[in-house]
């Protein structure tokens, strides 16, 4: 039953002081009759004091005592999966296949940290025993925040992958649920809540807080007992966080994932003999209604004969596209008034616009695109820009006047295999991931995924957000010299109870000192 109370350290708190806000269907525009609860200051600060009051406990727990609570976490979200996908469909419009695919990511997302767990491998164990004894390894930051992201009710947010890996670390966490979803975000609050208590953990490892005011979150983030911050969202919300952090007495981390427009470089060979390009990126451009970070924004196109109008063959695919509304009013209405600043703008060659959906093709020639900077902004939406060069050349400058990117990708064919080489050493310098096939929307968890890019596409590139390294975000490394084995950490000791594949002096090996 979703209460609107804010949970503050296991305990389900109501307020009377406490301003309250609803949730919107946002393809009924009704408000879902829920009042839930802003975080007051008095909850925000007993919550921090039980995060930072239960670090030591949970930092000390077993890599097999995480597993464990994350796979009753499992468990107990998929006691309330109908629930939850009830709620997530009423709060975001999304349909019932994207709400199904969004819960099995999450689940799946849990599992790999579980499997990272029986591994140990993030541990990092370094050993080097001649000379001064001398043992690495990396260890848990302390309270971290992270933030419910408004786009994936459900792999972003409470249980996503900044909360699980955060977990897996040995963090206690504190969500700021987006209000957005707030319902939903409840919801898999109490399956962790059910969790914490079910494995007899310290309670105060986990807290969940509601609020539509930038005050919860500004509270939290300036706390001097907060060591750590994730969030996934606009570039004002997270370049404001690390801000906030950077001016702390004792500045924290934040790892912010900022959005991108993810240009995609068309080679001319591939453009005459690939005829199947503008049925892929418009089905990518409004997958998710483009409210995915990883929508293609920007298409670059090498057309020296001018023959190929992208655009207007991109925009033949979503002209009767039905798609579903954004997640919310203040998205859409952002959205529908940068797509009017461009028409106002008269900086495109021309705009297409579908009849049946909020889809929108621009197309720009490239020394245009190259004088004005605001061009490469991110639409956060179903939109994209095609940007027509008539050289290669002008390709690698576009290539050069691009901001760092979460993801890029360059399409060509065998013949173009010059020119791509080229064009890779300009752009492995902006984004995370580079492709060659295909379309960048969707991304794979798995442990090879990198989710982050050089700023603004997030605020420190060398971490991701997907995939089992998203841990590192929340260790640091500990080294112990000369220190007796009974003191050492069992990662750490001679007989390796643990059973770790350890790097000794320089070999990777399993086997006691």
């Amino acid at each position: 039953m979703i209460t609107g109370k804010n949970l503050v350290a296991g305990n389900w708190e109501h307020s009377e002081s406490s301003a309250v806000f609803q949730t919107v269907n946002p393809k009924t525009k009704t408000a879902l009759g829920i009042n839930h609860q802003e975080a007051t200051t008095i909850q925000i600060e007993t919550a921090v004091q039980a995060a930072a009051s239960s670090f030591e406990v949970f930092a000390e727990s077993s890599f097999e005592d995480r597993a464990i609570f994350l796979k009753t976490i499992q468990e107990e979200l998929q006691q309330q999966k109908s629930e939850i996908l009830s709620s997530y469909q009423e709060e975001s419009a999304l349909p019932e296949g994207r709400a199904e695919g969004e819960f099995q990511r999450t689940i799946s997302q849990i599992q790999s940290f579980i499997e990272l767990m029986d591994n140990g491998s993030f541990s990092e164990v370094k050993i080097h025993t001649q000379g001064p004894d001398l043992r690495k390894m990396n260890f848990p930051l302390g309270p971290i925040v992270v933030f419910g992201a408004s786009n994936f009710p459900l792999a972003f947010s409470t249980a996503g992958g900044d909360t699980i890996s955060a977990f897996a670390a040995g963090c206690p966490v504190i969500v700021k649920a987006h209000p957005f979803h707030a319902a939903t975000s409840e919801l898999v609050a109490q399956a962790i809540a059910k969790a914490v208590a079910k494995c007899r953990l310290p309670l105060g490892i986990f807290s969940h807080l509601g609020g539509q005011s930038h005050d919860v979150g500004g509270q939290l983030v300036s706390h001097p007992l907060i060591k750590g911050v994730g969030f996934t969202g606009s570039y004002s919300g997270g370049k404001a966080l690390y801000d906030l952090a950077q001016k702390r007495e004792e500045p924290i981390p934040v790892f912010a994932e900022m959005g991108s427009i993810n240009p995609v470089f068309i080679l001319e060979n591939k453009l005459k003999s690939d005829y199947s390009l503008a049925e892929s990126l418009a089905q990518s451009i409004t997958l998710g209604t483009g409210q995915f970070c990883t929508n293609p924004g920007l298409i670059v196109i090498c057309d020296p004969s001018g023959a190929h109008d992208l655009a207007v063959e991109i925009s033949k695919h979503t002209a009767s596209m039905n798609i579903p509304p954004m997640v919310h009013d203040s998205i859409q209405n952002k959205y529908d008034k940068q797509i009017v600043d461009f028409k106002s703008s008269g900086l495109l060659k021309s705009m297409h616009h579908s009849s049946t959906c909020s889809a929108v093709i621009g197309s720009v020639g490239a020394q245009d695109f190259l004088n004005n900077k605001n061009l490469s902004e991110e639409v956060f939406g179903p939109f994209t820009l095609v940007v027509n060069c008539n050289s290669a050349d002008q390709m690698l400058a576009v290539a050069s006047a691009l901001e760092g990117q979460l993801t890029v990708s360059i399409l060509g064919d065998p013949s173009d295999k010059g020119i791509a080489k080229v064009l890779l050493s300009k752009l492995r310098t902006k984004a995370g991931r580079i492709l060659f096939e295909g379309v960048p929307t969707g991304v794979a968890v798995t442990d090879a995924m990198q989710h982050g890019g050089p700023f603004p596409a997030s605020s420190d590139s060398r971490f991701t957000s997907v995939g089992t390294d998203a841990i590192y975000r929340w260790l640091r490394p500990v080294a112990y010299q000369d220190c007796p084995d009974n003191l050492l950490p069992d990662a750490l000791k001679n007989k390796n109870p643990l059973g770790l594949q350890r790097n000794v002096n320089g070999k990777i090996t399993g086997s006691e000192i």
